[in-house]
Formats: C-alpha cells, structure tokens, sequence
C-alpha cells in the first residue's frame, strides 16, 4: 500500500534493502566533542527467546554505556541517515528505565532507531523487535489478520529482558515504559488497557467504508471470525507497564470509547499539527478527549508531520524515492534540517514525560 494512502504507514512498501540499510556496518567518525550528555548510545541485536515458536521475534536493544565519547554512524543509505551508535560496547553500570517501542504499519526497528540512540544517551533501555506480519520485511496476511498478537509481542519482549537478556540487571522494573508510532500507537494504548470494540468497527466501515481505518483492516481481514472476533476483543494490558507514549497513532475509531474512559495508565498524546497523513480530529485529539484527563497529556507538535517520528532523510533522500518509489517520498517531507528539529521537540516532550535520568 502506497505510504501517501495509508493510515497506518510508517515505511514505504517498497523501498529497496539498500534503503533500510544493516544498523551494524558502521563506520567510525569523530564524536561531537559538544555533544555532552552522560551515556553512550549501546545498540546490540536482539532475538527473543521463549515459547512461541510460531511467532520469532527479533530486532535491536539500545542501552547506556559508560563512553558517551564512543559512537559511530552508519553510512550505507542512499536516502537515511543512520543514528548514533556504539554497536555492542559496554554497558554501563547501573539500573535503569526500559522503554519498548512499536513501529508503523510496514515499519521496521531502523523507523525510531534515532529515539533509542538519544534516549540510550540519557540513561534508557529502548527495546525494539519487527513485528511479524506488518513489517518492512515480515509482511504476511494471515499474521497481518492477527493484530491482537501486536501488543503480545511487547509483553513478550519485556519478560524476555527481564527474565533471560543479558541487561536483566541493568532495568529498573518498576520504570517500565511503552511507547509505538501510528499502528505503533495503536498498540502501545492495549498495553495501558485500551480494547478493541468489534461492533464499533463494523458499524464505522458499513457508515464510512472510507474512513482510513475500514480499508487496512478490512484489506487485513481483522475480526471477520468469531475466533478473530473473540482474540480482538481480549484485554492485552500489561500492568507492568507503567507509562504509555503515542506518537501520531492510526486506529483511535476502533478503540472503545468505555474502555479508553477507564485507562489508568500516564499517556503521552503526541499528535502532527501539519496532519499530512492522518486526520486529528479523528486519530490523537480524539484519543485525547476519551481519555481520563487525570492521567493524558496531549501534545499537537506544530509543523510535525506525520513522518517526522521517523528517521532523518539525507539531503538528496526525497529526490530519490521520488525517481525509484514515486509517492514514497511523502517520508522526506521536511525530513533533514527541519526533521532534526521536531526530533529534539519530540525527545524533550518524551524525556519530560517519562522522567529524565
């Protein structure tokens, strides 16, 4: 699906293996001696390890090293710009919080790789896995068909790195965060107790066939069993995630409305005030009124679109998905110097939120 028709979309369909390029063939370059923040940014890969052989899970894990001197950047792509890393370096001493994030529709761990760098720099844990079915390169329509399994895969990765990973003794269990953009988004407020409504669906997409949502679900054939009907409908909260960011989610009409009225959980609703993909009134400011205003901060980022979450396009990036992948390069809106800057907005308002180290 085309990322200028997507509701959900946080990569493009098809761009190229040399696009999404490997996180770990770095190559070395001299550190920004201004760069002054306590960590370094750690990245290793991460497989998890545990029952569901039907579902592997794989991806990356940012951590804190004790050289924030020490990093490299990747330099494979023609169209990103890699993030800040110090592929396996130490980690540094101490305990600290863990954050899990949930990429977009046809997204990839490589999507909010330049959040875990930052965030590994101010003392985080930032966790990341493909999910399988609606990822860059793990695209399946029967995985696709179970969404429910999205929010699953969070709350296995977490007891995985609480229970088996090698930072175990590195993460504060009681500072357990989440965190995901656009489907993302969607999945992070099932962990903090959102649910999803099967006759609000329906009758949504019988109304307004239209609507963003009815097309990807409907393409997905989500919920057309009573089976599927019945997993759909399921809680999938995680109490031991404590706090809960969205950024720019896709899929609030489906929530429903009494179970988002009862989320206990501190969410962070971050939404782009540019709006070039998604339509506010019905994504993030609808979220923002059906939740608690006891526990929702909501945040409308001014000129931010829906891409900005993502990575930082190289200058010549938009140009090129513009030649190879036409409508793709929508992702390179305002993506280099301009990008950088709603970067630093986002990482404050998440720091904010969650509680800088």
């Amino acid at each position: 699906m085309p990322a200028s028709n997507s509701f959900m979309a946080s990569a493009p369909r098809t761009i190229s293996i040399l696009v999404f390029c490997l996180l770990f063939f770095a190559i070395p370059r001299e550190a920004d001696a201004s760069y002054d923040l306590p960590y370094g940014p750690g990245v290793t890969e991460l497989t998890v390890v545990d029952a569901r052989a039907d579902r592997p899970l794989s991806g990356t894990v940012w951590y804190p090293t004790s050289t924030p001197e020490k990093f490299q950047r990747a330099d494979k792509s023609k169209v990103w710009q890699m993030a800040d890393a110090d592929p396996d370096g130490s980690a540094a001493s101490g305990s600290f919080p863990l954050l899990v994030v949930s990429h977009g529709m046809y997204g990839n761990t490589l999507n909010q790789a330049w959040l875990g760098s930052a965030l590994a720099r101010h003392g985080f844990v930032v966790a990341m896995v493909d999910h399988p079915g609606t990822s860059t390169f793990l695209r399946d329509a029967d995985q696709a068909r179970e969404l429910w399994e999205r929010p699953v895969d969070l709350s296995r990765l977490i007891t995985f790195l609480l229970e088996r990973s090698a930072l175990a003794d590195r993460i504060d269990r009681s500072r357990i965060f989440a965190a995901g953009h656009s489907l993302g988004g969607y999945t992070v407020l099932l962990l903090a107790g959102a649910e999803f409504d099967t006759g609000l669906y329906e009758s949504l997409c019988a109304r307004d066939g239209t609507n963003v949502v009815c097309p990807v679900l409907k393409g997905w054939s989500v919920a057309e069993t009573d089976a599927d009907r019945h997993e759909m409908e399921l809680s999938r909260m995680d109490r031991r995630v404590r706090k809960v960011v969205s950024m720019d989610l896709g899929g609030t009409p489906v929530f429903s409305p009494k179970s988002l009225g009862q989320v206990r959980t501190p969410v962070l609703v971050l939404g782009s005030g540019r709006a070039d993909m998604l339509d506010q009134d019905l994504e993030s400011r609808m979220l923002a009124s059906l939740l608690p205003r006891t526990v929702m901060q909501h945040v409308e980022l001014a000129d931010a679109g829906h891409f900005d979450f993502m990575g930082v396009c190289k200058p010549e990036g938009f140009a090129i998905l513009k030649e190879h992948e036409p409508g793709d390069e929508i992702v390179c809106l305002k993506g280099g110097t301009e990008r950088e800057a709603q970067h630093q907005r986002i990482l404050a308002e998440i720091l904010g939120f969650l509680g800088a180290q």
